[in-house]
């Protein structure tokens, strides 16, 4: 009887499980546009709060609700084609995994919204399953997990620099990116129409300890203050 190693196999099957993962997102992909205009409806008190907050759990592509006192936090994943521009010239298209932290404040007469948002592609979960001892199974979960982690980081400006390089610490390494201006879709509503272009953290690959330069080990140690666990 042979008994197969599946971390002897990681790098071989990381592509196949990068391309599930994004398969299943893509099924699970949260209705943004219709869960923002729920969201503008609500009335400003905490009980309707924590109300929407329960009936948004367990709906597609929603990954967090919670009341807080000012209003409340919506996390959600949704997947999209993003077109890339460089000096307002088309140069390629590709699919991303967005994760998109939503911080709605309400009151009686107004209604404001603040907004994290980081993208993957596939090559950057690829990464991250042949750099890590990340779990082979349940690999879009287990990117949940991580890209909530790295949203609480954006929202508190917690971004490694490195000569002209930005990095999300993780716990098992760096999200290698950067801050893109992206387009807000129609479909949001009202409220961010005539707003600017959104901030965007594009994440383009993983490194993990082995992959980071001196500089930016250093300062992810401290970052992390020896934390190493997932």
């Amino acid at each position: 009887m042979q008994v197969f190693d599946l971390e002897k196999a990681r790098g071989s099957l990381a592509r196949g499980l990068a391309r599930q993962a994004m398969d299943d997102a893509a099924r699970e992909s949260a209705d943004t546009g219709r869960i923002l205009a729920d969201l503008r409806a609500m009335a400003p008190n905490p009980r309707s709060r924590q109300r929407f907050a329960a009936r948004m759990t367990g709906r597609r592509g929603v990954l967090l609700a919670r009341a807080v006192r000012d209003g409340l936090v919506i996390v959600l994943r949704t997947v999209l084609t993003v077109d890339l521009r460089k000096d307002g010239q088309p140069c390629f298209s590709e699919e991303r995994i967005a994760w998109t932290r939503f911080h709605l404040r309400n009151a009686k007469r107004w209604t404001s919204f603040d907004v994290q948002a980081l993208h993957v592609t596939r090559h950057v979960m690829q990464r991250r399953i042949e750099r890590s001892d990340c779990p082979m199974t349940g690999v879009l979960a287990d990117m949940d997990a991580a890209m909530l982690r790295a949203l609480s980081r954006l929202e508190k400006g917690d971004i490694l620099q490195d000569r002209d390089d930005d990095f999300v610490p993780a716990q098992r390494g760096v999200w290698a990116g950067g801050y893109e201006q992206a387009a807000v879709d129609p479909e949001w509503g009202p409220a961010f129409r005539n707003g600017p272009p959104m901030q965007v953290f594009a994440i383009r690959t993983f490194l993990s300890e082995p992959e980071m330069r001196p500089t930016v080990w250093m300062r992810w140690s401290q970052a992390c203050s020896g934390i190493r666990a997932a």
